[in-house]
Parts: structure tokens; C-alpha cells; sequence
């Protein structure tokens, strides 16, 4: 791709995201009025959760602000990210619950990728919406772990380990796994993905 081609790919993938912004926001607005609109003082409020979801902290406290502002009618949550961390990901979706339940309809608006833990946030919203190219979905759990025995040997690396508990290291990267650890961490794996299937269901009122 030469670099006019890509400038002008850049600049419309920019537009598209802001139209597809204005129309959720714009759907918003339309959804309230029919209750009497939006009068003096009140607002949609935008969140937005972008990139590898691993600190949620600034989000949490947003949401939460906005659950306990009478002024905030409603919340669009703009999702471009591939996904991350579960514990942050399931506060994300437990605070867009709350709005909910307290009345207040959120909006979810797709980017390039909501991916994972960014359609697990999704699918909290009473509505989601997506590009055509969006690359969404991947309800699933992934857990990669190297092992670099050899290469420490080859190198001349000792790796030491000093622990109390059986199983405080495992995922160590000096040595390979047992077939205990990996038995441990699939059953972790199934009981979070099992989690995951039961917020989508939940969500989009699924049958499990």
C-alpha cells in the first residue's frame, strides 16, 4: 500500500468510527425523548475503553459517577479493544449492569476490534452496535506460557526456585509442566470460560 493509499484508508477508518459514534449517540437521544427528551442539565455520557483491558480502575469510577448522577440519562461505551485481564474485564460489565438495572440505557458502539474481554463488556449494553469490518465475538480463554528450559541450559542460566506450597510455581518457565498443573489450570480456564458464556447469555437474554 503506498502511503497515499494508506493516509486515505486512515482518514476513512477515522470517519467511520465517528459516524458510527454519532449514530449510537444519536440513538440515544431518540430512545429518551420518547420518554420527554432530554431537558435543561441532563446528558448521554461517553466511556471509552480502548486498547489491552488491564487497569479498569478509571472506568469503574466513571461509571460509577455516572450511576450516581441524576444528570446522566444514558451511557455509550465505545469498545475498541482486543480484549485482556478477566477481573477488570467482569467489573467493567458488573458497573454497566448497575446503569441497567437503575434505568439508565447503555449503548455499546464497535470499533476496529472488540475482541474477548471487549465483546464480554459488550454485552452488558441493551444494544450493541458494530461496523460491517468490526472483528468482534471470540467468547474464550487463553492462558500461554513459555518454557525455556533449553535455552537456559544453553546459556548457562541456573534458575533457582525457593517456595512453600505445591503448586506456587506453576507456569515456571525453567521447566515443563506436569501433567497436574496443566489439569489445574485448564479447570481455572473452563470455570472463567464458563463465566464468559454466562454474562454473554445473560446480556443479550440467551438461553445457556
Amino acid at each position: 500500500m503506498t502511503g497515499r493509499a494508506r493516509v486515505v484508508a486512515i482518514t476513512l477508518g477515522i470517519m467511520a468510527g465517528v459516524v458510527a459514534l454519532f449514530v449510537v449517540t444519536l440513538w440515544v437521544v431518540l430512545r429518551l425523548s420518547e420518554g420527554g427528551g432530554l431537558p435543561g442539565g441532563q446528558k448521554v455520557a461517553i466511556v471509552e475503553i480502548e486498547g489491552t483491558i488491564i487497569d479498569t480502575s478509571d472506568v469503574v469510577r466513571e461509571l460509577r459517577e455516572d450511576l450516581d448522577n441524576s444528570a446522566v440519562r444514558a451511557v455509550v461505551v465505545r469498545i475498541n479493544s482486543p480484549g485482556g485481564v478477566v477481573g477488570p474485564t467482569q467489573e467493567v460489565y458488573g458497573e454497566l449492569r448497575r446503569l441497567r438495572k437503575a434505568g439508565k440505557p447503555v449503548v455499546a458502539s464497535l470499533g476496529a476490534v472488540a475482541a474477548s474481554g471487549g465483546y464480554y463488556i459488550a454485552a452488558a449494553a441493551n444494544r450493541i452496535y458494530a461496523n460491517p469490518g468490526t472483528l468482534t465475538g471470540s467468547i474464550g480463554v487463553i492462558m500461554q506460557l513459555a518454557n525455556v528450559e533449553g535455552l537456559f541450559k544453553k546459556i548457562g542460566v541456573d534458575y533457582v526456585v525457593v517456595k512453600a506450597g505445591a503448586h506456587k510455581d506453576i507456569g515456571n518457565p525453567s521447566r515443563p509442566m506436569t501433567a497436574e498443573e496443566r489439569r489445574i489450570l485448564q479447570a481455572l480456564l473452563d470455570d472463567v470460560h464458563a463465566q464468559f458464556i454466562d454474562a454473554v447469555a445473560d446480556g443479550r437474554h440467551l438461553e445457556r
